[in-house]
């Protein structure tokens, strides 16, 4: 009887498994499925992941790269603007060093071209007068030749005053030479204007030709006392004298004498054909010379414009003026050194 029962109880755990083996098969079929999508799953997400992490990195060196070169790019193209920027300033200044080159060409041909007009100018200066002293004096020398008193007293007269420009042309080139060579300031000192002006009218008169008036106004105290070189103004005014006759015929010259606060004024005015206000300039130049068949050698207005900027004054044309020429010689009155 325990038997049966043992029995019938073994026989219903086995009928029991073996109905249940079905279900149990299924379930563990599906926790296979769903293990086996889980880590398809996870596989997937770790491949994106690698994917993405790859493609990252690959972006960060990418990156990474270029700044890099934008580094180096920049670098580059910083030391090579420098090197523009220096070749630049180099071509600039080779561009004006020839620039330069080409005025001191240009100067260099034109006083060379000046010093060859000079020169020939020169030659023909000093040879008519000393044609003229020679054949002058011949004929006074000539033996057997009657000549009357008039006459010869016309040819010492010649004779003289081809001598007296001879030796203004040679104290000319002297002067001008002088000036070049000698920088220092001239001795200054105390005398009255009037006496300045006064002195070089008396030593210009006698060289006025009778076809002409001579006449010295002064709008100053004749009590005025100026600082300046009186030999040096005295050679000023004699140039500007002389340049006035050389270019007047008729009418007359005159010598101004007048003053500002701090400035005294000489002027020398004459009524010949004047200078165009395009010449102003040109004038005071070395050996310039507006009309060349006029005697002189074209150094006169240089020297005396020289030698007043020497004693710290001006020497102008009054372009104002219409009657002629008017030459203004301006010098302080006091000199502070």
């Amino acid at each position: 009887m325990k038997f049966f029962k043992v029995s019938s109880y073994v026989l219903l755990s086995l009928t029991l498994l073996f109905i249940s083996m079905p279900v149990w098969a299924d379930a563990v079929q599906i926790d296979s499925l769903a293990t086996l999508n889980e880590l398809r799953a996870q596989n997937e997400l770790l491949q994106q992941r690698s994917r993405f992490t790859t493609g990252g990195l690959a972006m960060i060196m990418t990156i990474t790269a270029m700044l890099v070169f934008l580094v180096v790019n920049n670098r580059w193209n910083h030391r090579l603007e420098i090197k523009n920027r220096q070749l630049e300033r180099e071509r600039n200044v080779v561009v004006a060093q020839n620039k330069q080159l080409a005025i001191e060409r240009d100067r260099a041909e034109q006083a060379l071209s000046v010093k060859t007009s000079f020169i020939q100018s020169m030659t023909h200066e000093i040879r008519t007068p000393l044609n003229a002293i020679s054949g002058f004096s011949q004929v006074l020398a000539t033996p057997g030749i009657e000549i009357p008193q008039e006459e010869r007293l016309d040819l010492s007269t010649r004779i003289q005053e081809n001598t007296r420009q001879l030796t203004t042309i040679l104290d000319d080139l002297i002067m001008i030479s002088d000036l070049e060579s000698n920088c220092t300031t001239p001795s200054l000192e105390d005398c009255p204007a009037s006496a300045i002006v006064g002195f070089a009218a008396d030593a210009f008169r006698p060289l006025v030709p009778a076809t002409l008036t001579f006449n010295v106004e002064s709008k100053v105290d004749d009590d005025l006392i100026v600082t300046t070189n009186p030999h040096m103004i005295n050679t000023i005014l004699q140039k500007l004298l002389s340049n006035a006759v050389k270019f007047t015929s008729q009418g007359g010259i005159t010598l101004l004498l007048n003053r500002t606060d701090s400035q005294l004024c000489i002027s020398v005015v004459d009524t010949g054909p004047g200078i165009p206000v395009d010449k102003k300039d040109f004038v005071f130049e070395r050996f310039s010379k507006l009309d060349s068949f006029v005697p002189g050698t074209g150094l006169g207005l240089s020297i005396a414009r020289m030698i007043a900027e020497r004693i710290h004054g001006s020497l102008s044309l009054d372009t104002s003026y219409v009657g002629g020429a008017k030459f203004d010689l301006v010098i302080p009155i006091h000199f502070d050194s």
